[in-house]
């Protein structure tokens, strides 16, 4: 017979299991419940889409539309660049001796005819007075031979000197008189000798760092160099496109995609290094005729006012191309347009009066509030732009209004000339 102790210590034990179980087991029933409750909840809000018998019965909703037609838009295109000047002089001495003087702070503007270094003037103005003295040296002789020679011409007329005498003094009055010209050249190389002492700005423009100092000795060889002068208003801004960028748009302008207008028409927009608008436009002055083998692209350069010196050489920049438009395009508003992982969609109001969707190829941005659309829309297509939340295919909606569009339609006056230009200005605007 087993023993009662023994027995109430089974049931002790059993109850215990029993409350450990019934602990654990009741949170784990409250979590399903409440999984099981959101799981209905989602499914009555957000499931399967309701009967459009349903939708039908429902008060319409009052959107505004933006009717699909051509319109005529900037083309965007937008490069990074560089900047450099316009002009850079090496700024050399051309004779030899030692730098008195500097007349020019390092990194400021200089004006074009004002002297930048001065050389040791002495040496050159001893070597041009020489000159002038043997100038005069020459001319006196040359005068003597003169007057020798008409005296002996008198005296052969009246057989009283020889012929030979004569073919002398001609000869020497010919020597004399080359010898004037001879030291006369020496005059004029010394004057421009001593001219070249006096180093002047050949242009207006920011002078860099002066190489020598003052006191130091210049030679007019290799070690001539000086300073860097360089011409920043106007600035020139320098990028490149790509080969596909050119066949690219070579095949829209074929296709009467693009519109381009002159050269002279295009502008040049500049957005510095904060993303804020240089408030000068510039134009395009220069289209290289070659791509480069190495990189595979063509450099464009245009030339920016710069009046206050906001610009430097060597900034990093972005060049905004304007001018060129797209002809005959399709677009909706960002906010129309719904992504998915399936796809791109917009609502269009059917001849019911009713909601539904319309699967898109998108392209391009058109400025920072419209789709280019490539497939899925033709002109009349009204394209619901507003309360976007309580649209669903089968909604009715009421059209209480028009989108306001940003440009004209293609036609308008916003249309862009017909002329075109060098199929060098090619399309680097972002994909985005």
């Amino acid at each position: 017979m087993e023993h009662p102790d023994m027995a109430e210590n089974d049931d002790r034990t059993r109850d215990d299991r029993i409350g450990h179980l019934l602990r654990r087991g009741i949170p784990i029933l409250v979590l399903l419940g409440l999984m099981a409750g959101a799981y209905f909840f989602w499914r009555d809000n957000h499931g399967a889409p309701k009967h459009e018998p349903a939708a039908r019965s429902q008060d319409p909703v009052a959107v505004t539309v933006m009717t699909v037609r051509p319109e005529t838009v900037p083309l965007e295109m937008r490069f990074l660049g560089q900047t450099e000047a316009s002009q850079t002089v090496e700024i050399r001495a051309r004779v030899a001796g030692y730098l008195e003087q500097r007349g020019f702070k390092e990194g400021e503007r200089v004006e074009k005819g004002q002297t930048l270094f001065q050389i040791d003037r002495r040496p050159f103005e001893v070597a041009l007075a020489e000159a002038k003295a043997g100038l005069a040296v020459a001319e006196a002789t040359a005068e003597r031979a003169s007057w020798q020679l008409k005296r002996i011409e008198e005296a052969v007329a009246m057989d009283a000197a020889a012929q030979t005498e004569l073919i002398d003094w001609q000869t020497q009055s010919r020597i004399a008189a080359a010898q004037v010209q001879q030291q006369k050249a020496l005059v004029a190389e010394a004057e421009l000798q001593l001219g070249y002492t006096s180093i002047e700005a050949p242009m207006t423009g920011e002078i860099g760092e002066a190489l020598k100092d003052t006191g130091s000795y210049i030679d007019a060889g290799q070690n001539s160099l000086l300073a860097i002068l360089r011409q920043v208003d106007p600035i020139d801004v320098r990028y490149s496109i790509t080969e596909q960028e050119m066949l690219r748009f070579d095949q829209q302008q074929a296709a009467g995609e693009i519109s381009v207008p002159a050269l002279s028409q295009i502008e040049l927009e500049i957005t510095l290094a904060d993303n804020s608008t240089y408030p000068h436009r510039g134009a395009i002055d220069f289209i290289d005729v070659e791509v480069d083998l190495t990189t595979g692209t063509s450099v464009i350069r245009g030339q920016v006012p710069n009046p206050d010196g906001v610009l430097k050489p060597g900034q990093f920049i972005y060049a905004n191309v304007l001018g060129v438009r797209r002809v005959n395009v399709l677009r909706v508003p960002r906010t129309a347009v719904s992504l998915s992982p399936s796809g791109a969609s917009v609502f269009v109001v059917n001849n019911q009066g009713v909601a539904e969707s319309r699967t898109i190829e998108l392209g391009e941005w058109s400025g920072e509030e419209y789709w280019i659309i490539k497939q899925g829309l033709k002109p009349g297509d009204r394209v619901i732009t507003s309360h976007m939340m309580s649209i669903r295919p089968g909604v009715p909606v009421t059209i209480t209004g028009e989108h306001v569009r940003a440009f004209q339609p293609a036609g308008g006056d916003e249309s862009p000339s017909s002329s075109q230009t060098s199929p060098a200005m090619t399309q680097g605007e972002n994909s985005r």
